[in-house]
């Protein structure tokens, strides 16, 4: 008993403290922000301006995938921090807003105007219908008289007039009035989408010895961003140094913009897991518990457009939810035309569903979503009642096309599906890369700092311009650790899921630029640039696209992993330079001896330089290898080439003065049986 009243005096003591607090909810901003490849840490600004006393300040509205475990709140003077605790916010949907009661005022009065409207047609079809049957005048002996027949035609004329004119003014006031009810249903499911989503709220309390007026910061990190880096490789002309443009591809689904904030870019990826892996007991016959999944784990993206079935417009402000069960795993709302983007999902197998108000809401279950690979997922909704409950219900079956790693792969759906592009929308993603905790944030974090331990690679940019590039791959790897990229002035990046190009710096080096050609593949030379030491430009995997004098001339891949102190850069083909490779009749001979036949083939090639500077060019042939003892192959002559002797390929170096041009050739011959069906070039 006597346990049982010192508790509660605790909570009536901790209870009266509780009421002593103010409670705010104080005006927040994002400044900067960290990306990753996989997602972001954001830092919050609080202004405060608080007298002496204690308060609670809460922050609504923030992203639902937020880790309480990340969560991070600076200390400032003169101010304690008491305690942080993070919980979600789950909007009451039932509880309509004050426009919400308008809109659905408006809506009701316009549906009561078009019952009346239907009364109105039922009343004139009837007497349409009354004056038809009764059109015919009725026979006598005599039959009726002119005067009566041309009376009767007048009021039947008339009337009959009279009443198609009113009905067809119903039918045009009725399509008004839908079109008004159309118009209202945007604005209110405009209004609901947004009670469809689940925020995060942190709580802070504060102890304040003195008045202060100040910024707070608060980070926390989210997994819906990311960024990939782009490179631009320029070169106006060879003699010049070779300009590597630095650029990165950003994007977020957070559910709200980031405006005018810092950003850096971390090559770091927290969300790897800093745990040692544990064997698990492994019993023969049974399922290896170490298989992996079919569906290789990280990110995705589902793109699409939701359409009336019946006009083919673009509905806007459409719900498009992903489902794990009942599960929210990512949702967004359509733009102006109907168009969705939502990144990033998971990797999994998951459902979508769509609402809207006025329609029948649709269910696509078991769409499947790979990794680095967008989903192309369309909708058509039927017009229905005003009621969200009914639900179109459809199995997806329809196959993944499996892509390569390097572009984005599309999965596409049996009903009606077709390529779409990307349309701006706003979304939240929910889930974490830490391990979900709904419990009050360990106090021992308090005022903490991350400690990440960045190296810093400061550089600037001075434009933004917006990419429609494919979706990014998120297993980026480099022999560069804990790069950091810091962007010297701020950008707005939209929460639409869509990909903004930010440019971080130039660079120019001087670089060997080398000559390639083959021409018994292609009759075309190709220019490279080789740069040596090429690790010290702090280069990630990535791709690159190459511009030649000022022309886009194709992408490459940067494979920052690859061993070697010199990186070779593919510039793209140049048509200054002719090389010709042609068969020497001289040399060409055929011989039939006793059961075999000897064949001797030669070959010249010319290469011409029609630049107006000095080039380097590499020459690649080859003599023919054999594997069989009946097939000699004999090396004749082949003009000062390297020679690999394994492989048989020929390499010559040439030097070549402007308007100049040289000449190799290469010599060889092959013995094998007369019943060898045997091509030997």
């Amino acid at each position: 008993m006597k346990n049982f009243s010192l508790l509660l005096l605790s909570l009536l003591i901790s209870g009266a403290a509780f009421c002593q607090l103010d409670t705010l909810q104080p005006k927040t901003k994002i400044s900067d922000v960290t990306i990753f490849f996989s997602g972001a840490q954001l830092t919050r600004q609080i202004e405060l301006k608080l007298n002496k006393g204690k308060y609670l300040l809460i922050l609504d509205k923030l992203p639902q995938e937020i880790n309480p475990k990340s969560i991070q709140v600076n200390g400032i003077a003169n101010c304690k921090i008491l305690s942080v605790k993070h919980q979600l916010n789950y909007q009451n949907e039932n509880k309509k807003g004050k426009d919400e009661v308008l809109i659905k005022t408006s809506i009701d009065e316009q549906s009561f105007k078009i019952k009346e409207i239907k009364n109105k047609l039922n009343v004139f079809e009837l007497e349409e219908k009354l004056l038809l049957d009764n059109s015919q005048l009725s026979k006598k002996e005599d039959g009726a008289s002119i005067s009566k027949i041309k009376e009767a035609a007048d009021f039947y004329r008339q009337r009959l007039n009279e009443i198609r004119k009113e009905k067809l003014s119903l039918i045009t006031e009725s399509e008004d009035i839908n079109k008004k009810i159309q118009e209202l249903n945007v604005q209110m499911n405009e209004l609901t989408s947004k009670k469809h989503k689940t925020y995060s709220q942190i709580l802070i309390t504060l102890d304040c010895e003195k008045p202060i007026s100040a910024e707070m910061p608060v980070s926390y990190f989210i997994s819906s961003a990311g960024w990939e880096p782009l490179y631009d490789f320029r070169v106006d002309d060879i003699k010049k140094p070779l300009s590597i443009v630095y650029n990165a591809n950003v994007f977020q689904s957070s559910g709200e913009d980031w405006n005018n904030v810092n950003i850096k870019l971390s090559s770091n990826n927290p969300t790897i897991s800093g745990s040692k892996p544990e064997i698990i007991p492994w019993y023969l016959g049974s399922r290896n518990p170490y298989q992996k999944e079919n569906i290789v784990k990280g990110n995705s993206a589902i793109k699409g457009r939701i359409l009336d079935a019946t006009t083919n417009e673009g509905l806007p402000f459409v719900n498009v939810v992903v489902l794990d069960g009942e599960k929210n795993i990512a949702a967004a709302t359509t733009d102006m035309d109907g168009a969705y983007t939502i990144k990033p999902i998971p990797s999994g197998q998951f459902d979508v569903k769509v609402a809207y108000l006025g329609y029948k809401a649709m269910l696509e279950k078991n769409v499947i979503f790979n990794k680095d690979q967008i989903t192309f997922l369309d909708f058509k909704m039927q017009p229905t009642t005003l009621s969200l409950e009914a639900f179109e219900v459809k199995n997806y079956t329809v196959p993944l096309i499996s892509m390569d790693q390097t572009t984005s792969g599309e999965t596409i759906s049996g009903s009606d599906i077709s390529r779409i592009s990307g349309g701006i929308t706003s979304g939240t993603y929910f889930s974490s890369p830490w391990t979900s905790d709904k419990e009050a944030y360990d106090s021992d974090l308090r005022g903490k700092k991350a400690g990440y331990g960045y190296g810093y690679f400061v550089d600037g940019l001075k434009t933004r311009e917006m990419e429609t590039a494919n979706y990014i791959s998120n297993t980026l790897k480099s022999n560069v650790s804990n790069l950091e990229y810091v962007i010297e002035i701020p950008y707005t990046i939209p929460s639409d899921g869509e990909d903004y190009s930010i440019k971080i710096k130039e660079v120019s080096l001087t670089v060997d630029y080398i000559y390639h050609a083959v021409p018994k593949l292609d009759n075309d030379v190709f220019l490279t640039a080789e740069i040596v030491g090429w690790t010290e430009l702090n280069l990630l995997s990535g791709k690159s696209s190459i511009y030649y004098q000022g022309t886009f001339t194709g992408e490459s891949y940067i494979d920052a992993n690859q061993a070697g102190d010199t990186l070779n850069v593919s510039l793209g083909r140049d048509r200054n330079i002719i090389v010709k490779r042609e068969g020497s009749k001289e040399m060409n001979d055929k011989q039939i001896l006793g059961k075999n036949i000897k064949e001797t083939l030669g070959w010249n090639i010319t290469v011409k330089n029609n630049k107006t500077a000095s080039i380097k060019i590499i020459v690649d042939d080859q003599f023919p290898v054999s594997e069989k003892k009946s097939i000699e192959v004999e090396r004749l002559d082949y003009s000062n080439a390297k020679l690999d002797d394994k492989t048989g390929k020929l390499s010559w170096e040439l030097l070549i003065e402007p308007n100049d041009k040289k000449v190799v050739n290469f010599k060889y011959s092959v013995k094998y049986p007369k019943y060898s069906n045997l091509t030997i070039e």
